[in-house]
């Protein structure tokens, strides 16, 4: 008897975590979503729809340092530099989620980018480098209240490299 009641504590308390588990996989498919929506609007070009994806009073910190605040100034300053970037391609390689709360998630976006200039208009090499958001659902609906994007060429070398 003691057996069979062990067997079914066990059952009980692993599929208690199922449903958790399946709707914690829904909602990192939702964010990922993020940065795919991210990716196709970037080669499009479509600095509306880039915007969108962030909160009204989001925060953002470009790769040159810029902080540029709320989802106008996030669109005006990415239009505004739009020649540098109108031939770019970019590509998501890596994206990790972790949960700090059901409804926030840290979210780093590993990415590529090839074709885009520097702002006197000289090609750049094709560069890599880390966003960091902070992933906010409002509404049913994830958007991002803060990034902070970073080339990997600034990035420190790890300890112990030379």
């Amino acid at each position: 008897m003691k057996a069979l009641l062990k067997i079914l504590l066990v059952f009980v308390t692993l599929s208690a975590g199922a449903p958790i588990q399946a709707e914690n996989e829904a909602e990192v498919t939702k964010i990922r979503a993020l940065a795919v929506n991210w990716e196709q609007a970037w080669n499009k070009h479509d600095m509306k729809s880039l915007a969108a994806l962030f909160t009204e009073d989001a925060d953002f910190v470009n790769v040159g340092a810029k902080h540029w605040k709320g989802r106008k100034e996030i669109e005006a300053q990415h239009a505004a530099r739009l020649n540098q970037f109108i031939e770019s391609i970019w590509e998501t390689s890596g994206i990790d989620v972790q949960f700090l709360r059901p409804d926030v998630a840290l979210v780093h976006v590993s990415w590529g980018l090839k074709g885009d200039k520097d702002p006197d208009g000289s090609p750049r090499q094709p560069r890599q480098g880390i966003f960091t958001w902070v992933a906010i659902k409002e509404q049913g609906k994830w958007l991002i209240r803060a990034a902070q994007n970073t080339n990997r060429s600034n990035l420190p070398a790890p300890q112990g490299a030379k």
